[in-house]
């Protein structure tokens, strides 16, 4: 009997060994999963699970070119990965990109706005955003670049680059900037033009991309996410109210909507025949070769600043868009793909700017300049552009209430007719 319970103890002892063993091990492995996510680790792990020497890219902005091309030799040359560089210029991205899946000729990686996500979502393209915890979302990347990357709770690519409006003034005529619109308009009142060429404050009022700033404030545009077909509201109190101030702008600044577009903006900025204009981030290469030029005769004195609110109780919200870089949930080497997205969005952002003239989502403190500082800024203060699939139908209808509000139509009754439109194309 003794030897027998002393048997007994020994094999208690050792299961109790192994148990406590497993717990630690267990708990080690808690700890490892726990640990916060860097660039360096998330690369090294991925590095480990590559099988293929080459990898390509679809990328549909031709501005992009030179910026994909050193971006993938520097890649290259750290990770030892080919970057196959692919311009698509058809109007079928999804279906061609799901055609050449089955050829297993797809990209490992390709670049879109946020507001495809839905399409890319449902054409069962694109892979969910794995290797980013909450904690590295938080200490590298805004907010809004997380919201715009978001669809059904999940995050999908990585940020690269962004586009979103800002307000351009001269500051020959202007000390500061207009902090709203009737700020400009008070303006308006004062100048006095003695070359009579010069306009004061125009922007592309035929775009509801642009327009929707009078509304995103108050309303809801497809939920906080932008990816909610059921969450819609455009016709409330204060959604009417900003609509009447959009309406009151057409005398008031004797706008022809069929003869002012981005270009024209862009143009009289050019030519020094505005005072201040709404423009998109695209105008900051012309903004630096203006200043390039600049002497203390200049006629002009150009800078950028946050688009105006409405009034002092009328808010505006700007949209953006956020450009990533997405993998392909059917390209031959997930790992290499997710390698060279998180070095775009990541290790290469301090170089995008001189390459492509766009701003990296990433911030780059004082790497950026006093205008990229405002723009940036801008950028953290808009609403990113929803990501449902009628976004589409939702620019075409808006586009006809604005147009018809601008005109002198109603504006309760046409955001009412706005707000049955979509709630049918919903259903």
């Amino acid at each position: 009997m003794g030897r027998t319970k002393r048997a007994c103890a020994l094999v208690l002892s050792a299961l109790l060994c192994v148990l406590i063993g497993c717990g630690q091990a267990k708990e080690e492995n808690v700890q490892q999963k726990a640990q916060p996510v860097t660039y360096e680790n998330a690369m090294k792990e991925l590095q480990q699970q590559v099988t293929e020497d080459t990898i390509s890219c679809w990328y549909t902005g031709d501005s992009d070119k030179g910026y994909l091309e050193s971006a993938a030799a520097a890649f290259e040359k750290e990770y030892g990965i080919k970057v196959k560089l692919v311009y698509y210029d058809g109007v079928s991205l999804f279906e061609d990109m799901n055609q050449a899946n089955q050829q297993e000729n797809g990209p490992e990686v390709y670049l879109m706005g946020n507001d495809q996500l839905e399409y890319a979502k449902t054409a069962g393209v694109v892979e969910q955003n794995t290797v980013f915890d909450d904690t590295f979302w938080k200490e590298n990347y805004p907010d809004t670049a997380k919201k715009a990357m978001t669809y059904k709770d999940k995050q999908y690519g990585y940020p690269v680059y962004f586009d979103t409006y800002c307000l351009v003034y001269d500051a020959k005529l202007l000390e500061n900037a207009p902090a709203s619109i009737d700020d400009i308009l008070a303006f308006l009142d004062e100048y006095e033009d003695t070359g009579s060429t010069k306009a004061v404050f125009r922007w592309d009022v035929a775009d509801p991309y642009v327009n929707s700033m009078f509304l995103a404030s108050y309303a809801d545009l497809f939920g906080d996410n932008g990816d909610d077909m059921t969450s819609f509201q455009v016709n409330n109190e204060q959604c009417v109210a900003s609509m009447q101030y959009f309406q009151s702008l057409s005398a008031y600044l004797w706008m022809n909507k069929n003869n002012i577009s981005h270009d024209t903006v862009m143009n009289r900025i050019k030519d020094g025949t505005l005072v201040l204009g709404l423009c998109k981030s695209d105008i900051l290469p012309t903004l630096y070769e203006m200043q390039s030029t600049k002497t203390e005769d200049s006629e002009t004195d150009y800078r950028i600043s946050y688009v105006p609110s409405l009034t002092a109780e009328l808010s505006s919200t700007a949209w953006s868009t956020t450009y990533g870089a997405f993998v392909n949930s059917y390209g031959k080497d997930l790992a290499a793909g997710n390698m060279f997205a998180l070095y775009l969005s990541y290790a290469y952002q301090d170089k995008q700017y001189n390459a492509n003239g766009k701003l990296p989502v990433k911030d780059q403190g004082d790497q950026f300049d006093d205008m990229q500082k405002v723009l940036y800024a801008q950028y953290l203060n808009s609403k990113p552009v929803p990501k449902v699939m009628i976004l589409g139908d939702y620019l075409v209808e808006s586009g006809i209430a604005f147009d018809a509000i601008w005109d002198g139509k109603d504006a309760q009754e046409e955001l009412d007719w706005l707000q049955n439109a979509m709630t049918e194309k919903m259903q």
